[in-house]
This record gives structure tokens, sequence and C-alpha cells, in this order.
């Protein structure tokens, strides 16, 4: 059950990075007419008075179907998540929001390690948060349930319950936030790295912000988070993983129909050795940037560029877990993150020990027609080659063990059409090539991806 449990959350991060608006838009999503199922989330033309806006509710459905072809087997899966909300308008643009989900997944096809995988529920308390304006929209103040993000999205973007204070001026911006994440329900808590954090759900505390200044179309930032774990460990076996995040980032349109995203982060804090009560210093860091050239031509064509890069370990064995082994020495130079980041449909890397570099290209292949329906299809394509930074060591939970540099490349294609306003679907296909840090025994692995929003 445990196996269960681990691939359950695996499919729900996945499926649900397709659906909310309020996680950092760094992938392919951002050439594409929104696939999204959170439009209730959108704030409609302001108002003051709470009868002109009164209460908003609806739902949402989200069919999604998964199928992975890999050495270990092939898995066919499905997933219906299903979620419920409703909305309070109060003044001034500030509302109550709430937000119920109910995920079943269920296995289509087994194989190989997936043998014995089982179907299994998750009913959850999804959002509840109350969003508060004052001063014409110069502050807002929120607290709950809510999604958290700072920067890219790299260190942290996801659900927790905690508060938010956003400052806007003419020129500056400021943000803090503070959240926990030991309330969400542990099946559908990805916060977890060690054993313990898995079986009684991630108990972390974040605390950050950030700083930005706006000036001709672009915006520099500085970041600040730092993670403390709360959670249950043995006396003699210490598992609890601190960490702080310092960073900064710039982002911006230069010569109109060209946009980037480039931001920088460096990881200190305390990791201990495995089965032993020795810590060790950590000094980690990772670069996530992006170019995109939005080309004036019929079709609308957009060229894609994108460079990651998290720092390696060479005696880490497993870039998911809160510990070293316990021979290691010196500083802990793996970086570990608790946001986002998407490099890749089949492999799924894990920005440490990585480079990632991408390239490809989105257009709209109706987009010269009249009709409506057509003009919202998008399809992209990306490229994708992967190096370690220390080849001695593998990359994500025991990937790529082989002491070469070499992780391989990998093909994703996707397609999106918004049919409705209320109504969108999409397909994801991605395929992985191994390269040498992999047994020459070790074959292509596909992936495919595929579901529904609709919203009612």
């Amino acid at each position: 059950m445990n196996k269960m449990k681990f691939i359950f959350l695996i499919l729900l991060i996945l499926s649900s990075s397709m659906a909310f608006t309020q996680s950092a838009e760094r992938d392919e999503d951002r050439f594409f007419y929104g696939a999204r199922v959170d439009e209730d989330m959108q704030s409609v033309t302001p108002s003051d008075s709470f009868s002109t806006k009164g209460i908003q509710y609806g739902a949402i459905l989200n069919p999604v179907y998964l199928y992975e072809d890999n050495d270990n087997g092939k898995l066919g899966t499905y997933i219906i998540n299903a979620r419920v909300w409703g909305k309070a308008y109060l003044w001034s643009n500030s509302f109550l929001y709430i937000r119920g989900k109910n995920s079943y997944m269920g296995v289509a096809s087994q194989d190989g390690i997936y043998e014995g995988v089982e179907s299994d529920n998750v009913a959850d308390l999804d959002l509840a948060y109350l969003s508060m304006n004052f001063f014409d929209n110069a502050i807002n103040l929120s607290g709950g349930r809510k999604f958290y993000s700072i920067g890219t999205g790299l260190v942290l973007n996801g659900r927790g319950d905690g508060g938010e204070l956003s400052w806007y001026g003419s020129i500056l911006s400021l943000k803090i936030l503070g959240l926990y994440t030991g309330l969400l329900n542990k099946d559908n808590n990805p916060y977890g790295l060690s054993d313990k954090d898995i079986a009684d759900g991630a108990k972390r505390s974040f605390g950050g912000g950030t700083l930005a200044a706006d000036f001709m179309n672009q915006k520099l930032y500085l970041l600040g988070l730092a993670q403390v774990d709360n959670g249950k460990e043995e006396d003699n076996a210490k598992t609890r993983y601190n960490s702080q995040y310092y960073g900064g980032g710039l982002e911006g349109v230069v010569l109109q129909d060209i946009s980037y995203f480039a931001e920088f982060v460096y990881e200190k804090g305390e990791s201990y050795l495995s089965g032993a009560e020795k810590k060790s210093s950590i000094a980690a860091y990772a670069v996530n940037s992006g170019l995109s050239w939005f080309i004036p031509l019929p079709l609308n064509p957009a060229l894609i560029l994108q460079y990651a890069f998290g720092s390696g370990d060479k005696y880490r064995t497993d870039y998911t877990s809160s510990t070293r082994p316990s021979s290691s020495t010196g500083d802990d130079t793996g970086f570990i993150y608790f946001g986002t980041f998407s490099g890749g449909y089949a492999l799924k890397p894990a920005l440490s020990n990585i480079h990632v570099y991408r390239g490809g290209f989105s257009f709209a292949p109706f987009s010269w027609v009249d009709s409506m329906y057509l003009k919202k299809i998008s399809l992209a394509a990306k490229y994708s080659y992967y190096m370690k930074d220390k080849k001695e060591s593998p990359i994500g939970e025991g990937e790529g063990e082989l002491a070469e540099a070499n992780i391989g490349q990998g093909a994703d294609v996707s397609f999106r059409w918004q049919i409705f306003y209320d109504l969108s679907m999409y397909v994801n296909y991605g395929v992985f090539l191994p390269g040498d840090a992999y047994d020459s025994s070790e074959g292509a692995r596909h992936f495919v991806m595929s579901g529904v929003n609709l919203s009612f």
C-alpha cells in the first residue's frame, strides 16, 4: 500500500500541475490558450457592493489518463479529479474562497514492478482562504489554505496553511509569506523527504518573501526563504532537513517580441548523515532561465530556449532523501527544493545534480481561420539534453547510477484545445532515450498524459 500511495502522490502532482493558475508559469503552458481549470479564481469587474457581486459557486471535473512504459514495466492509470468551489465577495474585490477536492485513481493495466497496484481515493480540503484588499488594492492580505509561490516557483510553489501580505508600489513591491504543511492530507502532501514524512505527512514550516522593482518592462527581484523541518525522527537516526534559500532574478520583455527570465538560488542549512547524529552543512545552488521569441508571423509561432541547473553532491545516492550516506564528508552540495520544475515528461527530472538544456517551438495551426473553436488549438514541441553535475552521483531517486556525465536526451510534444470557455482538453507525449549514465539494457521510456477540464 505504501507503493500505491507513493505512485498516487506522484500522479496527483503531475495532473495538478496542469490545473492551477496560481502556480508559477514557466513551462510550455505559457504558449497555449489556457487549458486551465481555475478560471473561477479570476477576479471579475470590480464593484464595491456585495449585492452586485454576491456569491459564486461551481464545480470542476478533470479526468486524466496516464500511460508510462519503461524498463520497470508498463503502467496505465486513470485519475478522476472532482472539485467543488464557492466564492463570496466582500468589499473592494476582497473575497472568501473555499474548494474541496476528491481524487480517485484506478489502474487500467499493470506489468513488472507495478503488479498488485490497487485503486485508491483521496478527499481533501483543497483551498480555503480569505483575500482582502486595502488602500485601492495597494495592499493585499490573505490567509488560510492556498497556493504560495516565490520567484519562478522553484524553491516553493504549492499549497499550505498560512498567510501572505503583499504591497504594490509604483516601482517597488514586497511580498511576505508564512505557511505550515503538516495539516494537509498525508496522501496529498508533496513536501516529504524522509520515510517519516511520507508516513505521517510532512510537517514543515516556511517563511520568506520577495522584494521586486519594476522598470522599463523589466522586473528585478530578490528572494529569501527559510524552511524548518518539524517532523518526527528517531533518536539515533536523525533525518530533519532544515534549509534556507537566497537569490534573485530578472525577467521582462525586450524588442517587444522577446521575453526572458533568469533566476539564481543559493541554498544553505543543515542535513544529517544516514543512520547517524552527525550534521553536515548545506552549500548548494541552482539556476532556472529561459528565452522566448514570439515571431509576428501567421500561425503565431514562438521559439523557446531554456537552461536549468541544480548542483550535485558526489556522495549522494538519492536526491529525494533528507540524508546523505554515513561515509560522506564535507558540505552537502546537492540542491533540494520544495517547488516545481518542468524538465521533460518521460524523465521527469528533479533539478538536482543536473544540467538541463531545452529548445523548441509552439504555434497555433488554425490561427488564420474564422472559427473561434479552431483558433484556440495550440501545438508545441521541445527537445531536451541532460548532463550530470557530479558524474559519480546519480540523479533524482537513484537514476543514472553509472559514473558517466551523459544522462540522455528526450523529446516532448503537447496539444491544447480550448474548445469552449468552460471546456478544454490536452494531450502530452514524452520520450526519453537513456545515455551513458544508464546500463546498456535500459530502453527508451514513453509517457502519455491526456485529460479534459470541464467547469460548470
